[in-house]
């Protein structure tokens, strides 16, 4: 359990074909949580970054490069392999910089040399029911936003709402993998008793 873990949610939008416009995956939105051991002390790291509509789309992009330039030991994510994955090549091989999703790629690539973890495996997997269901049942909070919701958000700029989203997301899929963990009664205490500390609100 001393292992160092990166939680990530991210957030895309689908963009149609438009005239000239080829179709596009937008990477809107994405969250880390870090969970390390620094001279033997738990610690946590809430970050998160969006770009919307008056926004350069691929700033997201490297700002999850970066988030992703130390690759994790541990790297948990929720419907990875037909989610998340998918959607993040998507974005970078649509992205109008190229070099920008070429380098997301390439430190993705790194990040998954560690220990992946697919929270959405003990659910169902690819059958998984919704997340924001599952973490409600186990009393996480979540920041629920539909997809009509998300593309509202990047369309007239708020920020907040889409890190908000995914900064809680991130929290409830680190408290999903801890309920799931033999022994770990005192992680959940430390996690719990971070929650509680203004170091645990996204900064927006």
């Amino acid at each position: 359990m001393t292992t160092d873990t990166a939680i990530l949610a991210t957030a895309w939008i689908n963009q149609p074909a438009l005239g000239q416009r080829p179709a596009r995956t937008l990477l809107v939105g994405a969250a880390r949580l870090s969970v390390f051991y620094s001279f033997g002390s738990l610690g946590f790291d809430l970050q998160a970054h969006s770009t919307t509509i008056t926004d350069d789309p691929a700033e997201t992009i490297l700002w999850l490069a970066d988030a992703l330039h130390i690759p994790p030991q541990r790297l948990l994510l929720w419907r990875a392999e037909d989610i998340v994955v998918p959607s993040l090549v998507a974005a970078a091989e649509t992205a109008r910089d190229a070099v920008a999703g070429a380098r997301m790629l390439r430190e993705l690539d790194l990040a998954f040399t560690g220990e992946v973890i697919d929270i959405a495996e003990t659910h169902g997997g690819a059958a998984a029911t919704s997340f924001d269901a599952i973490a409600h049942r186990h009393g996480f909070l979540v920041v629920p936003m539909s997809k009509v919701d998300l593309a509202e958000a990047h369309r007239t700029g708020n920020h907040g709402a889409i890190r908000k989203h995914l900064a809680a997301r991130a929290i409830a899929t680190w408290r999903l993998w801890l309920a799931g963990q033999p022994d770990a009664e005192s992680l959940i205490e430390k996690t719990e008793a971070w929650l509680a500390t203004p170091s645990a609100e996204v900064r927006l």
